[in-house]
């Protein structure tokens, strides 16, 4: 009990501390925080917090945690007209640890936002970590070795982020900010694309050189940037109604060898005579540009003559448009720089409302569009044409 009661007094000496010292708007640390580091039980801590809020020191608000709201009468005394000079308190260091938690996964666009995240933080004169995970079960059990951040990075890629895992985020780090906008109204900041806009500016793009029949290629796993643009879709299918469109589901996911799966459901969509019911092409997920074009020659369909391909995508990758595709979406640097933000931001205001920065859209001009044919690309066979190309 004597203990109990000696570290009660430590946490309250120590609150007080941070009281004296603290903004407006800094927040606490979980209350779990000072449990494990001062050896007591929750109503412990929780008696301490009540203290300083009957002080109206701190307030709390639900899914935001607690705040200091004023200094406390320690630090007013010493700043009132009269009162003995105290020697002013050292103002918290401007030095934050950071947190870059990505998918160990070989997707090119993550590998740069998360090296240029670094760069730009440590550049900052804040102290970073990346660590990479392969499932939530692996992320759970790295997270528990782990100290307490003040901002977190996560990049999931493609794939759920589980409750738990979130969850345990919330309890290491007091800004939590995701690559995407997978988590839209959560208590977290999300980045992302609103691809509905590129998909638009890429057809707008076709039409304007006579193309009829579109087509649009997607995962056919369902998460929030498809389904943006599956909406988006319908939506231009009833704006322009002289203009056929096709949507093209690949059920692979772009770390999944999707180009190859992406040509052959494009060849699978021939009819009898061996045509593709569409001119052209807006492709999403395309990680390989180079190896994209050359499988779609390998398949008989040379671009821009066979086929007109706009990529939405990253317009600063060369991997993904190789020096030679049209792109419409946006820049990793343009990301980089609203997660940047997103934290900074939220670490001047820790009681600001949560919400989703969309990055700026972007385009970058290529090769591979071209006015459509006067009938409709005919696939050739690959073996047919290769024995064309034998002497004799």
């Amino acid at each position: 009990m004597r203990k109990s009661s000696h570290h009660g007094s430590e946490l309250a000496r120590h609150l007080e501390d941070l009281a004296s010292q603290a903004q407006a708007g800094e927040r606490l640390p979980p209350i779990r925080d000072f449990m494990r580091r001062f050896g007591v039980s929750q109503g412990v801590v929780q008696r301490a917090f009540d203290t300083l809020k009957e002080r109206g020191l701190i307030d709390s608000q639900v899914g935001r945690g607690t705040f200091f709201v004023r200094p406390s009468s320690t630090a007013a005394a010493a700043a009132s007209p009269g009162a003995p000079r105290a020697a002013a308190p050292k103002p918290a260091s401007a030095v934050r640890s950071v947190l870059l938690l990505r998918r160990s996964i070989s997707i090119v666009r993550g590998r740069v936002l998360v090296d240029e995240l670094r760069r730009r933080f440590a550049a900052g004169g804040h102290r970073v970590l990346e660590v990479s995970y392969t499932d939530p079960e692996h992320a759970r059990a790295v997270l528990k070795g782990l100290p307490h951040f003040d901002a977190c990075v996560v990049q999931s890629t493609y794939k759920t982020l589980t409750i738990d895992v979130l969850a345990a985020l919330r309890e290491k780090c007091d800004v939590l900010a995701v690559d995407g906008t997978a988590l839209v109204g959560a208590d977290v900041e999300s980045v992302g694309t609103e691809w509905g806009g590129p998909l638009a500016a890429a057809v707008a793009s076709l039409r304007q050189l006579g193309h009829r029949h579109i087509a649009y290629a997607t995962t056919s796993h369902s998460f929030l940037a498809g389904e943006l643009g599956r909406h988006r879709l319908e939506l231009l299918r009833a704006e322009w109604p002289d203009t056929q469109f096709e949507l093209v589901e690949v059920a692979r996911l772009p770390d999944d060898d999707y180009e190859a799966a992406l040509v052959q459901t494009l060849l699978a969509r021939r009819d009898d005579t061996r045509r593709l019911p569409f001119t052209a092409l807006v492709a999403w997920g395309v990680e390989d540009g180079a190896r994209f074009q050359q499988q779609l020659a390998h398949a008989g369909l040379t671009v821009p003559a066979a086929l007109s391909v706009v990529l939405l995508g990253r317009t600063d990758l060369v991997n993904e448009h190789a020096g030679f595709f049209e792109v419409r979406g946006c820049r990793v640097a343009d990301q980089v720089e609203q997660l940047l933000q997103a934290i900074v931001s939220r670490w001047a205001d820790p009681a600001a409302p949560y919400r989703v920065r969309l990055v700026p859209l972007a385009a970058r001009e290529g090769s591979s569009m071209a006015p459509p044919a006067a009938a409709s690309p005919r696939v050739k066979p690959a073996a047919a044409t290769r024995a064309k190309q034998r002497p004799g």
